[in-house]
């Protein structure tokens, strides 16, 4: 089953790259329309509420059309989505855009991932789990490269003009050969959502997943825009930076795994938290020779995050309530921390200090420590 999961894969890699291509792009498309920082902040808040949007509807939308079907309707929504982001010229008119674009994109993930779930043995589901994750962490490295080709070459609008282009052509690729299962989830129990709710610890690790999408993505999406507004970087500069400072996550990943094993969920969570808080701060106020160093091991130490806290995460739920518990908790994850935390830098931005943005997103980020512990009990 290595070419579904392969196929799966390349299809993750390009939502990933349709929604975080914003982030580098957004001080071309500021330029161009007259945006402020804050609204260009609020496109990838309304990218994670579509997103949010996405995963709870897919719980049911899944059991109902299968994983084919939900997958093909995420590609070609996608596909229609970023075409329009190419096209349109108001700052309302893409929210909206961005909204459809989390919306269709995100319906991809708990179908994808579910299938190959079905379609793998469960002894190699960490195999197939491990090839499948390096998509996100390729799109991170790929996509600000990406950004300044296209707008080096034509304009931000080309970028999404070209992955609507590729994201429809992967379309009609699984409409001929993807694969689907009869085998499909059940609707989500009302009565298990409602147990789930009433458990404070889903609240913590829902806030601590939020921390996690928050200092990987949503500080990613804003680093080019402070840069260039702030540190006087070129965008070709400051997007090269971010792109480069991404390639250890590859490996970051996979070793935060080991020390996880070897040092306990939550003291690797409660490292990787300081570390990327410390480097954030770092990052904002201090001197032009800590920025490389800063988004370097802001980038390796956030990629630590993710595996300790799903590991953690394991033993707060029963088994009955232990997919639903990630899956909720994980769709609340984008609307905050992909999408709350940098529109509140961009706001800092407009309001004369993207440092004090990042000041407060590091310290917020350190300050998640104490939701550690609370889990550990």
């Amino acid at each position: 089953m290595l070419g579904p999961v392969l196929l799966l894969t390349v299809i993750f890699f390009l939502h990933f790259v349709a929604r975080q291509v914003a982030g580098p792009l957004l001080p071309a498309m500021e330029a161009e329309l007259g945006l402020s920082h804050f609204q260009g902040g609020l496109f990838i808040l309304c990218m994670g509420t579509g997103f949010f949007i996405s995963q709870i509807g897919a719980a049911f939308l899944v059991g109902r059309w299968g994983y084919r079907r939900c997958i093909l309707v995420s590609l070609w929504g996608a596909a229609v989505s970023t075409a329009a982001l190419g096209f349109m010229g108001s700052a309302w008119a893409l929210y909206l855009g961005f909204l459809c674009l989390g919306i269709t994109g995100g319906l991809y993930v708990p179908a994808g991932i579910s299938l190959i779930t079905v379609l793998v043995r469960p002894r190699d589901w960490g195999k197939a789990m491990g090839i499948h994750e390096v998509a996100p962490n390729m799109a991170l490295i790929t996509v600000p490269f990406l950004a300044t080709a296209v707008v080096a070459a034509v304009s931000w609008r080309l970028g999404y003009l070209l992955a609507a282009a590729v994201l429809a052509l992967f379309g009609a690729a699984y409409l001929f050969f993807g694969v689907d299962s009869e085998k499909r989830p059940s609707p989500p129990d009302l009565q298990r959502i409602r147990e789930i709710a009433a458990n404070p610890s889903f609240w913590s690790l829902g806030l601590l997943l939020s921390l996690a999408v928050g200092v990987e993505t949503g500080v990613y999406s804003m680093v080019p825009l402070f840069l260039v507004s702030e540190r006087g970087f070129d965008l070709a500069d400051a997007n090269q930076l971010l792109g480069l400072s991404r390639i250890p996550g590859l490996v970051m990943v996979l070793l935060a795994g080991w020390i996880t094993d070897r040092l306990s969920p939550s003291t690797t969570i409660t490292l990787a938290l300081a570390l990327t808080g410390t480097a954030v701060v770092a990052l904002g106020v201090g001197p032009a020779g800590w920025i490389a160093p800063a988004v370097f091991v802001q980038a390796a130490a956030s990629a630590c995050l993710f595996p300790p806290i799903l590991s953690l995460a394991s033993r707060i739920s029963t088994t009955e309530n232990r997919a639903l518990t990630l899956s909720l908790s994980l769709a609340v994850a984008p609307v905050i921390g992909g999408g709350l935390l940098p529109a509140g830098i961009a706001l800092a931005g407009d309001l004369g200090s993207f440092a004090a943005g990042l000041v407060g997103a590091g310290l917020l980020t350190a300050a998640g420590i104490g939701l550690v512990s609370p889990l550990k009990r």
